[in-house]
C-alpha cells in the first residue's frame, strides 16, 4: 500500500498551524499533563522470562511487588514476608495503603484521564482543521455528551492492549498501533461503539503502522530536549507532537474512504 503522507509534510503543516495557537495549546497540554492525560502509559507492565509459561504482571506504584503465574500457580513476590512481626505489620499497612492509592489512581485513569485524552485530541483536531474560535475548555468537552460510552470504549481499548501484551510483547505492540486512532475517532464521534472504533482504527492504520512507529521515533531528539530541567521541557514540546499527530489523523481520515471508513460524520466542519 502506498503511503499517503510523509513525516516532513505533517510536521510542516503542524508548525505552520501552531504559529497561531501555540501558547493556548501549551496550556491545554500542561493541564492535561497535570491531570494525568499527558501520556498513555499503561498502569501495567508485562514482563516475560525465558520460559513462555512464566509471565509477570507488575502494578506501577507498588515497588518491589510482582504478581506472576507459572507452572499453574499464582505467586505474589513482595518484601512483606521478610523480617520480624512488627516489620511485617508495618509493611502490611504500607502495602495496603499503596494498594488503595493504586486503586484510586487506576479509577481516576479510567474515569478522568482516558476521557481527557479524547478531549485533548478533539482540541487539536479542531485547531488543525482551521477552527480558531475555541478555547482551553475544549479539553473538558468529552465529559459531556456520551461520557459513559467514552469511558467504556477507552477502557476496552486499554484492556485489550494489556491482554494482548500478556501473550507476548509483539502482539501487544501490534494492537497498540492497530487501536492508535481510537481516541481520535471518539473525539470526532463520541457515540462510536468499541467494535466500530476498533474496526475503523484498524482500517485506517492498515499499511501505516510501521510509518507511524517511525514518525514517533523521529521525535526522539525533541524528547531528549524535553527531558531537560527535570522533564519540564516535555510540556513545551507536547503541542508540536500533538499537532503532528492530529495532522496525521486528518490525512488518514481523508484517504480512508476506500477502506470502509464512514466519512459522513464530521462533527465540527459546520463550525468553520
Amino acid at each position: 500500500m502506498t503511503t499517503l503522507w510523509t513525516r516532513g509534510e505533517l510536521k510542516d503543516r503542524a508548525k505552520k498551524g501552531l504559529e497561531t495557537f501555540y501558547w493556548q495549546a501549551f496550556l491545554v497540554c500542561l493541564i492535561a499533563m497535570l491531570l494525568g492525560a499527558g501520556t498513555e502509559a499503561s498502569n501495567f507492565q508485562v514482563k516475560t522470562s525465558g520460559r513462555s509459561e512464566d509471565t509477570r504482571l507488575s502494578v506501577q506504584g507498588i515497588p518491589g511487588t510482582d504478581f506472576s503465574y507459572g507452572d499453574g500457580r499464582v505467586n505474589i513476590d513482595t518484601p512483606l514476608y521478610n523480617g520480624s512481626i512488627p516489620v511485617r505489620l508495618g509493611l502490611g499497612v504500607m502495602f495496603l495503603t499503596m494498594l488503595m492509592v493504586t486503586t484510586v489512581v487506576l479509577a481516576l485513569g479510567i474515569l478522568v484521564s482516558n476521557v481527557l485524552q479524547v478531549g485533548k485530541r478533539r482540541y487539536f483536531l479542531k485547531k488543525t482543521a482551521g477552527i480558531r474560535e475555541m478555547g482551553v475548555g475544549e479539553l473538558f468537552s468529552a465529559f459531556g455528551e456520551a461520557y459513559g460510552n467514552l469511558v467504556w470504549v477507552m477502557f476496552r481499548r486499554q484492556l485489550s492492549i494489556v491482554l494482548w501484551s500478556l501473550l507476548l510483547v509483539i502482539p501487544g505492540i501490534i494492537k497498540t498501533y492497530e487501536y492508535y486512532l481510537v481516541p481520535y475517532l471518539l473525539a470526532e464521534d463520541p457515540h462510536l461503539s468499541w467494535e466500530q472504533a476498533r474496526n475503523k482504527s484498524r482500517g485506517m492504520m492498515d499499511g501505516n503502522k510501521i510509518d507511524v512507529f517511525v514518525l514517533q521515533l523521529s521525535f526522539i531528539g525533541w524528547d531528549i530536549l524535553g527531558s531537560l530541567l527535570c522533564g519540564v521541557g516535555h510540556v513545551f514540546v507536547a503541542p508540536y507532537k500533538e499537532a503532528v499527530y492530529a495532522e496525521l489523523y486528518h490525512t488518514l481520515r481523508n484517504g480512508a474512504g476506500g477502506t470502509g471508513y464512514d466519512s459522513s460524520y464530521v462533527s465540527w466542519q459546520s463550525e468553520r
